[in-house]
């Protein structure tokens, strides 16, 4: 039994809740907790938000470029990290704007001690990663400003249920909206749409979220403003993503492939298609992927690591250790590449490297990996000698 150790940013958002359902720990728990679990990514995760409550946001950073360096891959690190420091930008203000004969309402950041264009340049590449590992995250929470007159009120009540995780109640509001909204012949917000599948996604419902999806598209694909252009390659990498949750990975793989044409420079894109490939055994194309996704991000230890795990279930285990030990080399505190390391050597024959790999895998491994630790334990009780 061995697995790629898979969603860490799942287990981070969803797991949490259950670990912490009863009383969330205390910073004090949490501190000694990332101690004794520090290869945890989870847990520097945990901690970080511990930090920023305690409005320590110096400590939260250093948190989160722990779980960064542990796992690339780690979509909620990025994510609060961008957040942190879109909160360094200076204090909003509110001018008038005219424009086509319009007169409209913006928000600009006026001067700050630090430089606001390297600050918001740092927060948007940190938000674009997050987004590129798991587009369904609430990127950017929808404020009053995103929503039009008319359903501020309806919206306002619905998001709060959505934050709840009422989402039963939410998605029947948002449902609402978009209902009558179409009645009136007028488009949904795309507020309306985005919240409601983010809600049908939490109900498992993925035929509704998709359909929500391709609204989106549709709707920024009629318009001609570049900024329109971002946002509908933003909305079909989303729905690429959302398909290849709902398990129809050949239109999700048929999206990814019309992104990666527009920009090469998409390593998780290649990840992505990776991951589908994998899913349906096509190892070869797995494999493959794998490499392209370096071939953009040369070196990134967590990528190494994933083609790493995939030599391995392709039945590639002479490069898959070599894939490996790379890793080991890069990134040691990466508990699960010793893991891989030892059954791949274990099937080269090559024992010794084997019982030093579990070894290592049991010294650095976190609670969290239970599984992995016993699975680890009875695979080196039963080397040959």
């Amino acid at each position: 039994m061995y697995t790629r150790g898979a969603s860490l940013a799942f287990l981070a958002v969803v797991g949490l809740r259950g670990l912490y359902a009863q009383q969330a720990p205390s910073l004090a728990e949490l501190q000694s907790r990332a101690r004794a679990d520090s290869n945890d990514p989870v847990v520097h995760y945990a901690l970080a938000q511990a930090y920023l409550q305690a409005k320590r946001d110096d400590s939260a950073r250093r948190s989160l470029e722990t779980a960064i360096l542990i796992d690339r891959e780690f979509a909620p690190a990025y994510l609060l990290l961008g957040r942190i420091e879109v909160a360094r930008l200076p204090a909003p203000v509110i001018t008038l704007l005219r424009a086509n004969g319009q007169i409209r309402f913006v928000r600009l950041r006026g001067p700050a001690a630090v430089d606001p264009g390297a600050t918001r340049d740092s927060s948007e590449l940190l938000f674009r990663r997050a987004f590129l590992l798991d587009p369904l995250q609430e990127m950017y929470p929808a404020t009053a400003e995103d929503m039009p007159m008319v359903w501020r009120e309806t919206l306002g009540h619905a998001l709060r249920e959505y934050r709840r995780d009422h989402y039963d109640a939410a998605a029947a509001i948002f449902d609402t909206v978009i209902i009558q909204s179409d009645r009136r012949h007028k488009p949904p917000p795309p507020a309306a749409l985005w919240y409601h599948a983010l809600t049908e996604i939490g109900l498992q419902r993925f035929d509704t979220a998709i359909d929500d999806m391709e609204r989106l598209l549709d709707r920024a694909m009629r318009d001609s403003t570049v900024f329109a252009d971002y946002a509908s390659r933003n909305v079909r990498y989303t729905l690429a993503f959302l398909n290849q949750r709902a398990g129809r990975y050949e239109e999700a793989e048929r999206l990814y492939r019309q992104i990666i044409e527009e920009d090469l420079s998409l390593d998780l894109a290649h990840l992505q298609l990776a991951n589908i490939y994998e899913a349906q055994q096509r190892w070869a194309e797995a494999v493959q992927e794998r490499r392209a996704a370096l071939a953009v991000a040369t070196g990134d230890p967590t990528l190494l690591y994933d083609l790493g795990v995939t030599l391995l279930d392709a039945g590639q285990a002479a490069e898959a250790a070599d894939t490996l030990r790379r890793v080991v080399a890069l990134n040691p505190r990466e508990s699960r590449a010793s893991y891989m390391l030892g059954i791949a050597t274990a099937r080269l024959g090559r024992y010794q490297e084997a019982r030093d790999a579990y070894g290592r895998f049991l010294q650095l491994a976190p609670s969290r990996y239970a599984d992995m630790v016993a699975d680890a334990k009875a695979r080196l009780a039963h080397l040959p000698n």
